[in-house]
């Protein structure tokens, strides 16, 4: 734990978020259903993380998705917490002067099973719409997992580190082009429960999509590839890892290629353990 300047311990153990310099903070509901809380966030656009679309790319964009909707569904369920186990993302804008504003709010909390509903708007563009997703969580038992927290939760924004590294090499995927893309697990990209964060998954899809495209397309293209809307479900944990990220491109309409990802932990035998669909738009 740490201070604001105003005393008030803050939480700062995250982080693929302090990557993404995200403030959130907690807002408590008394009004809403069973007076379950609700979340708000805030990112920078920062240089290094912008994509083709000119604004944060969308692996980025769902990193802080799930990074958000994750905590504010583990809230919702403490003492047990949670696993992503879906998300599905529209994009309505690639290009954002930022800071991005984001809230999330619990629709759904049963058993076994919570469902949040996120949406990102741009601050600096005077608050035009740029995401609104939808993530299922699964419900598990924390056994050992640390969750001392200081209610209401507040994380603030960390300051830009003039050394940081582009998504790629962050998240460390490998270079390359065609429709395999393999990324290598590294500590920093395990989530509480020592598997392989969401959001680093998204960012591989992202990524993989695009470069998928970009092969099948050829020399000569115009123009640049951003990814759009995106839809991931996480089938089973990457424990093990390398991953691959295999695609298929299944075609669409001018300007917008649907490409189906399937992404394999090959040090545990080559399981599947995330499918996935995005849209992949010319810009």
């Amino acid at each position: 734990m740490s201070e604001r300047p105003d005393g008030e311990r803050v939480d700062r153990r995250h982080h693929i978020s302090d990557y993404f310099r995200l403030e959130r903070w907690e807002v408590p509901s008394p009004s809403a259903p069973e007076g379950l809380p609700e979340i708000g966030g805030r990112a920078p656009v920062d240089d290094h993380q912008r994509g083709a679309g000119g604004g944060l790319r969308t692996g980025a964009l769902l990193t802080n998705l799930d990074s958000l909707g994750g905590f504010l569904s583990g809230l919702s369920v403490l003492p047990k917490w949670i696993v992503t186990t879906s998300m599905m993302a529209t994009i309505s804008h690639l290009s954002h002067r930022g800071p991005l504003r984001l809230h999330g709010a619990v629709v759904r909390r049963g058993r076994n099973t919570v469902v949040t509903v996120l949406d990102v708007v741009d601050e600096g563009a005077g608050d035009r719409a740029v995401a609104a997703a939808t993530m299922t969580c699964a419900v598990l038992d924390p056994v050992d997992l640390d969750l001392d927290f200081v209610r209401p939760v507040y994380t603030p924004m960390v300051a830009l580190d003039p050394d940081a590294l582009p998504p790629e090499e962050f998240f460390r995927i490998d270079p390359g082009s065609g429709p395999v893309t393999r990324l290598e697990l590294a500590d920093h990209l395990r989530n509480p429960w020592g598997i392989l964060h969401g959001g680093a998954v998204t960012m591989l899809a992202d990524v993989a999509a695009c470069r998928a495209v970009d092969a099948v397309r050829g020399p000569g293209r115009i123009g640049s590839l951003a990814a759009g809307d995106t839809v991931v479900h996480y089938l089973r944990p990457v424990k093990v890892g390398p991953v691959e990220a295999r695609c298929q491109v299944l075609g669409g309409s001018p300007g917008r290629t649907v490409v189906r990802v399937a992404i394999h932990d090959t040090g545990a035998d080559d399981r599947l353990v995330t499918l996935g669909s995005v849209a992949v738009l010319d810009v």
